[in-house]
């Protein structure tokens, strides 16, 4: 019997940044695309969710170099054999092209969860071409995260490692911690976390080690609470105490530079504070909190021009055509 799907408020720490961003994008992400996965969905659902599963160049040039580095911690988990640069950067080209191909070719229309479509290539205009230099520089890009994860110093730490010394290898999971409070319109709510967890391991010491692969920039108060929610998964699932957690962030662009944060009692709660105002904030914008109903006019679009730019929704937002 196939699980029935509910659509019930969650919180993560993509999810707080887009409600942040843009209400009006948030809406149509996690209210206005639901559903839209069936082809036989309302015309506006089924355009939603088609947006939804959109991608830009630098993220789709990031989810696959996660996807190989996944491909390569499990072969090398099961085989104890780590295949070389070379072969990693093969796969990723075959990803590329693959992907490239994919979205010029419009296979989303079949298949949007399963099919890159490039937000470049969906909002060009007429006639107009994604430039060589961007292609070959995103190719380049991701050749060189590559690179610097085949030369990390986290391998060597993994080495000779038991296999059960291993832990999550690029999983999405969830965990509850605390709950929202009672209103007037809303009974208290047990809150759902969603994190997904690049990879871990447990050192010799006990340590568990909790990895973040980063091809971008690095925006330490974002991270600070992604890893924080990290910290909680693990305190929360393996029970452990906080000095036997670690929190690594490899910024893969950055020659693979490691960075260890720190995360203090007093970050925690901070951390738990922020998930539940936050989590507060997208329930008050619900009309109906107990069925998690929402309605599109009740969030507003942003005004920031730079999010706009590259926002997926462009095609359906009154602010993109002139109507907000």
């Amino acid at each position: 019997m196939s699980r029935i799907l509910t659509n019930d408020l969650t919180w993560s720490v993509s999810r707080s940044r887009l409600f942040r961003s843009c209400q009006r994008a948030y809406y149509y992400q996690y209210y206005g695309a639901w559903g839209g996965w069936d082809p036989k969905a309302p015309e506006r659902a089924r355009l939603l969710y088609i947006l939804k599963q959109m991608t830009s160049f630098p993220l789709w040039g990031g989810a696959i170099v996660h996807d190989v580095i996944k491909d390569c911690l499990i072969e090398f988990q099961s085989r104890r054999v780590l295949p070389e640069l070379s072969a990693l950067q093969e796969a990723a080209r075959a990803k590329l092209n693959a992907g490239w191909k994919q979205s010029r070719s419009k296979a989303w229309q079949q298949d949007p969860k399963r099919n890159a479509n490039l937000f470049e290539h969906y909002y060009a205009q007429d006639g107009e071409q994604v430039p060589p230099e961007e292609i070959a520089a995103l190719r380049a890009k991701v050749f060189d995260a590559l690179e610097s994860f085949r030369n990390c110093e986290i391998l060597t730490n993994i080495e000779h490692l038991d296999a059960t010394q291993w832990g999550t290898i690029d999983t999405l999971t969830n965990f509850v911690v605390g709950e929202l409070p009672a209103q007037e319109n809303a009974p208290a709510l047990p809150l759902k976390i969603w994190c997904a967890l690049d990879f871990s391991y447990m050192d010799n010491d006990g340590i568990l080690h909790i990895v973040d692969w980063k091809t971008g920039t690095e925006h330490r108060d974002e991270l600070r609470l992604q890893l924080a929610c990290y910290a909680l998964f693990a305190m929360h699932t393996y029970k452990l105490p906080l000095e036997k957690i670690s929190l690594e962030g490899v910024f893969l662009n950055d020659g693979g530079r490691l960075s260890t944060y720190e995360i203090k009692n007093e970050s925690i709660v901070s951390g738990k504070d922020q998930i539940l105002n936050s989590a507060l904030a997208m329930r008050a914008k619900l009309r109906d909190p107990v069925e998690n109903l929402a309605e599109e006019d009740d969030f507003l679009c942003t005004t920031n021009p730079a999010f706009c730019a590259t926002c997926p929704y462009q095609q359906i937002c009154p602010r993109a055509k002139g109507e907000a």
